[in-house]
């Protein structure tokens, strides 16, 4: 029944892109593109199209469409509505003229790139990038306008610790990878960005430090990331599912955290940082054992304190263990269970509790 119910969804993916695979390229007509770009969004109320048009034309002849929510409003109103409409008698010429114009001079963006394809277009335009669209050429211009509105940095409440830094991941990756870079100031510290998901897309980044990081390693996770074939990433948890080692164990291979100075510390000890947008947890690979035993204040403590603490725990623990153990532990052999258990709470100054030490218990309380 679940194959039956993957085979029949994966068709309708398959249907819902049948159109673009078939028109794979814009078409140079301004009215068409807009057009395919309704039918495949649904005429979603969230898509924003503006039709624009200069004085060289009657009719609009260029057309502004983003995303309402994740992009930044105010960077699309100052630099490119404001920088398209400030003079329209410069906009002048060939269709080719325009384009080259506006991504040269007319929109003030330092990220830009020009597309041709349908996926392309849509991808930019879901990732909160501005479509610029032009009659009469079959190109479009990305402009980088990503933004919305998302979580502060705060503190992070899982790993909250008294000594460090009180700033923790969010979830935008963008911000979690300039987080770990104002710790790492090295050229350095390489990224390396793709996307997962076949519906979903979802960023990831994996992100080391060349020369501090085994580069067989890096090869083997990035072969791990590159084979996941799955409809959603939602979560780091569901790479750190589908890369590990051995599903049946009790042992994680993979470390994660969502503390900044955490990951920057592994990142120096030669480990790899795995970011996944829309979480704040980031993976750390490889993991050892006594790594899940390690608090991240230990990188601020003298090696002594920090080596010493799990010492004091265990010894925390075994005198506030119950009492019936260490009558039990301490029992002289050779003698009567009920005795040796008096004997012993009596030498240590322990009164008699019953069920456990003294006369109102028997052998088989102990």
């Amino acid at each position: 029944m679940s194959s039956l119910f993957k085979r029949t969804r994966k068709k309708l993916f398959e249907k819902s892109d049948k159109k673009i695979e078939e028109s794979d390229f814009l078409s140079p007509s301004l009215p068409d593109n807009l057009t395919v770009i309704k039918q495949q969004t649904g005429n979603s109320q969230d898509i924003v199209i503006r039709p624009l048009k200069t004085e060289a034309s009657p009719v609009a002849n260029l057309a502004i469409v983003y995303v309402d929510g994740i992009v930044d409003a105010a960077t699309v109103n100052e630099f490119i509505f404001e920088s398209i409409m400030a003079n329209p008698r410069q906009y002048e010429g060939t269709s080719e003229a325009l384009l080259q114009h506006l991504a040269d001079n007319g929109v003030a963006l330092g990220s830009l790139k020009t597309v041709q394809e349908w996926k392309d277009l849509f991808q930019e335009l879901m990732d909160g990038n501005t479509i610029v669209l032009i009659n009469g050429t079959n190109q479009a211009i990305s402009a980088g306008t990503k933004g919305g509105e998302h979580r502060s940095v705060e503190q992070p409440e899982s790993q909250v610790t008294v000594r460090g830094p009180r700033d923790g991941f969010n979830e935008s990756i963008q911000t979690n990878i300039a987080l770990v870079r104002r710790r790492i100031r090295n050229p350095n510290l390489w990224t390396e960005s793709m996307k997962i998901g076949r519906m979903t897309k979802t960023n990831v980044t994996i992100m080391y430090l060349k020369g501090a990081v085994n580069e067989k390693i890096v090869d083997e996770v990035r072969n791990r990331l590159n084979t996941i074939d799955i409809d959603s990433i939602l979560e780091s948890g569901y790479i750190e599912q589908l890369v590990e080692d051995q599903t049946w164990t009790s042992f994680p291979t993979l470390y994660h955290t969502e503390r900044p100075d955490t990951v920057a510390g592994n990142i120096l000890e030669g480990r790899i940082a795995i970011f996944v947008d829309g979480t704040p947890f980031v993976l750390l690979a490889p993991a050892v054992f006594i790594q899940f035993f390690q608090a991240a204040e230990d990188y601020y403590m003298r090696f002594d304190i920090a080596t010493a603490l799990p010492a004091n725990i265990n010894i925390f623990h075994f005198n506030y263990r119950p009492l019936h153990l260490h009558c039990r532990d301490n029992l002289p052999s050779g003698n009567d269970t009920n005795t040796a258990g008096d004997q012993y709470c009596r030498s240590t100054g322990i009164s008699a509790v019953p069920g456990f030490c003294g006369s109102s218990h028997d052998g088989n309380h102990i």
